[in-house]
């Protein structure tokens, strides 16, 4: 009894992380075009056209108790850095991201500046060589190897195994050239293959 009691009060002391990154390939659309960085408040719009519907009002206040459920791509909310999904792009600076991941519902949103919206390639150029890879827990057992050159067909010249950290020196289209580090610490220099050519995506930013 004096164990369940313990049990139930350490349910109500521990804080609650609202953080979310992608685990798995499932949770990223193979449509999606890149990722769209909120600010501390978004509006979404039914068109491209603010004199359109207001659909829906979003303040942000990065308080994991009180941070909205199913909307973000990616969210750290100590860092107060937060992405949604872009579906689609629109003339000036409009853009159509996925604001109930769920449900798959989707509005329109105006950048702010170019930053804001950033195309797969951007995001990995920005955050992949920042931060290094990390590779989705279903990714396919024949894309954990690393290859001589950027080409499905070129030599294999490692697996990865037990990996600790994926570095990016380049990306290049779906291939990253990145310096892998196992448990034996030797690092393993190569080409992976981030994404498939119909949009599974298999590595992610490892942000932190």
């Amino acid at each position: 009894m004096k164990k369940l009691l313990i049990i139930f009060c350490m349910l109500f002391v521990l804080p609650v992380f609202a953080d979310t990154q992608p685990y798995y390939m499932n949770n990223i659309p193979k449509t999606a075009l890149g990722l769209y960085q909120t600010g501390e408040a978004v509006t979404i719009y039914s068109e491209p056209d603010v004199n359109s519907k207001v659909i829906r009002t979003i303040d942000f206040s990065y308080n994991p108790e009180t941070m909205p459920d199913g909307i973000f791509a990616f969210l750290i909310n100590e860092k107060k850095l937060g992405f949604l999904y872009v579906s689609d792009i629109g003339d000036d600076n409009w853009i159509e991201i996925i604001y109930d991941k769920n449900k798959g519902l989707k509005g329109w949103v105006q950048t702010e500046d170019r930053f804001q919206f950033l195309p797969w390639i951007s995001f990995y150029n920005m955050y992949g060589r920042k931060y290094g890879l990390r590779m989705l827990k279903d990714t396919p057992d024949e894309v954990e190897v690393l290859r001589a050159k950027s080409e499905d067909l070129s030599q294999c010249i490692g697996k990865m195994n037990y990996v600790k950290q994926i570095k990016v020196t380049a990306i290049r289209g779906n291939w990253a050239l990145v310096s892998v580090y196992d448990l034996d610490k030797m690092p393993k220099t190569g080409f992976i293959k981030w994404r498939s050519s119909e949009g599974d995506i298999y590595a992610f930013p490892n942000i932190k």
